[in-house]
């Protein structure tokens, strides 16, 4: 095994998969401030191929693992159903912990994960990167800047057709569009709230993927303020839809993900009217001739984020700042998750 680096913060890696490899591992390859010391998984070729590219310890067994492992933070990127389990067993083995959408699969878990952190006093986050995203922080400026007025609703779109037929299509993994995708737009809908969640609601289909959990998916969440948000992620759209789409008092956002169309008026108040107190419509007409000026402008749906999501956790576990990702924060998110799921079949 390398060598130890000074003060770097030593990573166990569990699951090597898609996310744990692709994503976590490849993120943290190669960095100073952070060195993967070891890595679980089930599948002995996965496990040659960590000891020959990145020269750590390798187990199968998760226990065995927090046993015998020094490292100071667990990166939890196994299969959906064993977030929780496994996360709560590292916290309560002395370790930080990083798991990967979705925090758990149910709200009950979360609160258990939360539990654990407070009982062990160790470092919990959520890997919700798409906090992170180039897109939702440009919506989140504009939505900011006040060019809409008051907003009062945001959408979330996330399209295409496409079959799968791994883990993700079978609820005893916990897969499913609502666990994979879509509760990262999730995510992003509900820090744009503005506020906490009070309503949400969810329909859930099966359409053309195998297994027996759903492929297309609508949120809708309503927040404490009256703002509204919803979600719509779906495997069954052979067409391109916006990305974004944002209302506010004062004009209109529609993105597809890349270019940003904005439509609003430059007064910051429409000027006073009052209804007309009688059963006639003049001329039998709606409106009432009002002229209402517009400006548009065009531009891309990009703001760049100065630090990655491991830049945050390095200030955290060594420079004492606030944690980026809060596990409260995202049980926001799983309530509205969970009460997407009431009234389906894929509760």
């Amino acid at each position: 095994m390398a060598g130890r680096k000074r003060d770097a913060i030593t990573v166990g890696v569990v699951g090597l998969g898609r996310a744990g490899w692709d994503i976590h591992v490849a993120a943290l390859w190669g960095r100073k401030d952070y060195q993967i010391t070891d890595v679980v998984d089930l599948e002995e070729a996965r496990l040659e191929e960590a000891r020959s590219e990145l020269g750590c310890r390798t187990y199968r067994n998760f226990g065995r693992f927090l046993r015998e492992s020094e490292c100071e933070l667990v990166v939890i990127a196994t299969q959906s159903r064993d977030h929780a389990r496994q996360s709560i067993q590292a916290l309560r083995a002395g370790r930080h912990v990083v798991v990967e959408k979705p925090m758990a699969t149910s709200l009950r878990d979360v609160d258990r994960m939360i539990a654990a952190r407070d009982e062990t006093g160790r470092i919990l986050t959520v890997h919700q990167n798409q906090r992170l995203g180039s897109d939702y922080l440009h919506i989140k400026q504009v939505i900011e800047s006040g060019l809409l007025g008051e907003v009062f609703f945001v959408r979330r779109g996330g399209y295409g057709y496409h079959r799968r037929r791994d883990w993700q299509t079978l609820r005893k993994y916990g897969g499913g569009q609502l666990n994979n995708t879509a509760v990262h737009m999730v995510d992003q809908v509900v820090q744009l709230l503005g506020a906490p969640p009070v309503a949400a609601f969810g329909d859930l289909q099966q359409i053309i993927n195998p297994g027996d959990v759903e492929d297309h998916v609508k949120v809708v969440a309503r927040g404490e303020n009256g703002r509204v948000v919803e979600v719509e992620s779906t495997m069954v759209c052979a067409l391109p839809l916006p990305a974004w789409v944002v209302m506010g008092s004062r004009g209109t956002l529609v993105s597809d993900g890349k270019t940003s169309r904005i439509r609003y008026t430059r007064a910051k108040k429409l000027p006073p009217i009052k209804p007309i107190d009688s059963h006639l419509v003049a001329e039998r007409k709606y409106g009432f001739g009002e002229v209402i000026k517009f400006a548009e402008k065009t531009m891309p749906t990009a703001a760049k984020s100065k630090k990655n999501f491991y830049d945050y956790l390095y200030d955290t576990l060594r420079r004492g700042k606030p944690l980026f990702i809060t596990p409260e924060s995202v049980r926001n998110t799983m309530w509205v998750v969970q009460q997407a799921r009431k009234g389906t079949r894929f509760k």
